[in-house]
């Protein structure tokens, strides 16, 4: 006997196959990704020739017993401009495929007759995410082919850290796309109808693209007005306060010491200085808003998939560092690049994050439906 949850999901994606809908959303992020891609690779091409002409400038210069060396340009470069698109309208094919995969039974009336023929509630919802979890990882894939097809018609080929940067990459588009799969679904299970649910599909669209805008502002009234950042530790000369001249040593690392600066002056009437130092309670202040700012914008996938891009596209240690530019001479064996290997820890938080949104929907929409009266 056939698998009743495979049946359901079997239906479900042949129904988007053939859903006009499905077909023109799909369309028009498989035209917006081919233009990102077609961006990417003239820059990575000027990239390319900036790295040619620096090389042949480095093959004469050198100083202090150093040869420049250029950084060549990872093929990688190309999906930077790919990943800005998709935090921007990736999610638009989730919210499309997920938003009336349940409300739409209850308005047409077919989800009673689904639910009279022996087959169990929880076969049903298991069969509807798994079909739609199903098409758009097709989709997904499909995308993906076609920027590789692409790439190849360009004599672009990944391979060694950039191929595993990509395929790495797959992976991270497809945990964003199914956050949003898992909470349209939830919100097509928990409304009457079709337009309350991709109401509030597109609310959380609205709140994953917003966050990083108005969390420091959060962070503000929740700590209150920060401490000065400098305070005066010492103080040491005598004579008025007159004209005369004043100049300013140390820094970090500085004569004033790590977080320090000596404020020298000269008047009319004597001459000494000030001491300041970074205020510890402003440090402190800072790290708490640090805090506040990157614990609110892990619950925006969209603010999480630009923190992974930067790590797995950028080629960046980590989501807040400096990445590193092509075509920009280095000192040979001061710099590298960082594997994927030893920056990935650095966006855990950001792929568990991912991953709870997504099991959080699923197991709203599975509660619900179980739950459902259908009368």
């Amino acid at each position: 006997m056939a698998n009743p949850v495979m049946i359901v999901a079997a239906k479900e994606f042949k129904d988007y196959l053939s859903s006009k809908r499905f077909l023109l959303i799909f369309a028009v992020l498989l035209l917006i990704c081919i233009a990102a891609i077609i961006a990417g690779v003239s820059s990575y091409n000027s990239q390319l020739s900036t790295y040619n002409a620096d090389v042949s400038r480095a093959s004469t210069s050198t100083q202090g017993g150093f040869a420049f060396q250029p950084t060549f340009p990872s093929m990688m470069l190309i999906f930077e401009s790919f990943a800005a698109s998709f935090v921007t309208v990736g999610w638009i094919l989730a919210i499309a495929i997920g938003f009336d995969l349940i409300s739409k039974e209850k308005e047409t009336g077919s989800l009673k007759l689904l639910l009279a023929r022996p087959t169990f509630r929880d076969s049903i919802i298991n069969g509807k995410i798994l079909g739609s979890t199903a098409i758009l990882i097709v989709a997904l894939g499909g995308t993906f082919l076609v920027a590789l097809a692409l790439l190849l018609l360009e004599g672009i080929t990944p391979a060694g850290d950039d191929l595993i940067r990509l395929v790495a990459f797959f992976v991270m588009l497809v945990l964003f796309s199914l956050a949003f799969l898992a909470v349209a679904i939830a919100a097509s299970a928990i409304s009457k109808n079709s337009t309350l649910a991709i109401l509030l599909a597109i609310g959380f669209v609205v709140f994953s693209l917003l966050v990083p805008s108005f969390s420091s502002s959060v962070s503000n009234i929740l700590l209150g007005t920060a401490p000065s950042a400098m305070i005066t530790s010492a103080a040491t000369g005598s004579g008025s306060s007159g004209s005369g001249s004043t100049s300013y040593t140390g820094g970090p690392g500085g004569a004033g010491g790590v977080g320090g600066a000596v404020i020298q002056y000269n008047s009319s009437s004597g001459r000494g200085e000030v001491r300041m130092q970074v205020n510890p309670a402003y440090t402190a202040y800072i790290n708490k808003q640090n805090t506040i700012i990157e614990a609110m914008d892990l619950v925006s996938p969209t603010s999480d998939l630009s923190d992974i891009s930067a790590v797995v596209v950028d080629r960046q240690s980590s989501p807040d560092a400096t990445s590193n530019l092509a075509g920009v001479f280095d000192l040979r064996g001061v710099t590298s690049t960082p594997t994927l290997g030893s920056s990935i820890g650095s966006i855990l938080p950001q792929i568990i994050s991912l991953l709870v949104i997504t099991i959080v929907g699923f197991v709203i929409s599975y509660a619900k439906f179980i739950r459902m009266d259908v009368r």
